[in-house]
This record gives structure tokens, C-alpha cells and sequence, in this order.
């Protein structure tokens, strides 16, 4: 059992993330985030590069102090990169895991580095909910 938690890595069980430009609305992030049933959306700029991350709980500090969430772009409350903690295709689950919890996040963007354009692209996304998949799975939930 602990070596098949072990082998897996996180291109295993990567799924779909959300992304935002990083200057659209703080009223377009929550539309999207609540359509798409996501704790959290991804940052990006024009060249697709990872600018930071948000949450709801950045989103619902950022309207109870009555910001008017229609004019203020994301980039306002989002942690910014580097301050993102990400992980990448080959990495193991359960340093993925391990991130997860240390970090007190619902989810890491899973990134590609584009060496030749120098950008770190957002393919993919971990959460706490495909990881707990994975553990059901392999102990035959």
C-alpha cells in the first residue's frame, strides 16, 4: 500500500485548473470561480505566465471591506508570484501533499517551465479532493 502511494506522481492525477487574467475584475474572478465549483483560480499574463493565485477567502476579505469589486482588478488581492507554492508533473503525491498541508491550501497550480520563452505555465492544478481520490483508490474505495 505505501509503495503504490509512493509511485504516483502528480501528472497522475492532475485536473483541469481555472485561469484569470491578471487584471480582470474581482466581481468576474467570483462569477468564475463559483460557476467552475473551484476553491481557488490561477493568475495569469498575457504571455500565459503564473502571476499569482486567489482563493475565496482572499475574495471574500477583499469584498467585506467593501472594495468595489467591479473596478478592482485581481492583481489587488492575489498572492503573487513567487510567493505561490506550485508543483510540477513528475513530482510525487505526497510531496504534493505535503505542500498542500503546510501551506493551508485547497489546491497548487501544477506548472511547466517554457525554458526558451522563460515562463511558467500553468497546465494543471492539485487539490486536496484528487488526492483523497487517489488514497480511496488505492485502498479500493
Amino acid at each position: 500500500l505505501e509503495n503504490d502511494i509512493k509511485e504516483n506522481q502528480v501528472g497522475d492525477i492532475i485536473c483541469m485548473t481555472v485561469v484569470v487574467k491578471k487584471d480582470v475584475s474581482l466581481f468576474e474572478v467570483i462569477v468564475k470561480m463559483f460557476l467552475s465549483d473551484v476553491g481557488s483560480i490561477f493568475s495569469i499574463d498575457d504571455e500565459e505566465n503564473l502571476c499569482g493565485v486567489v482563493s475565496r477567502k482572499d475574495l471574500w476579505k477583499a469584498t467585506i471591506e467593501e472594495h468595489d469589486i467591479n473596478k478592482m482588478p485581481i492583481g489587488m488581492v492575489m498572492t503573487r508570484t513567487p510567493n505561490v507554492v506550485t508543483a510540477e508533473r513528475d513530482e510525487s503525491v505526497i510531496l504534493a501533499a505535503r505542500k498542500i498541508i503546510e501551506h493551508e491550501v485547497d489546491s497548487i497550480p501544477v506548472i511547466e517551465t517554457d525554458k526558451e520563452r522563460n515562463i511558467t505555465k500553468v497546465v494543471g492544478r492539485i487539490s486536496k479532493t484528487n488526492i483523497t481520490k487517489l488514497f480511496l483508490e488505492i485502498v479500493g474505495e
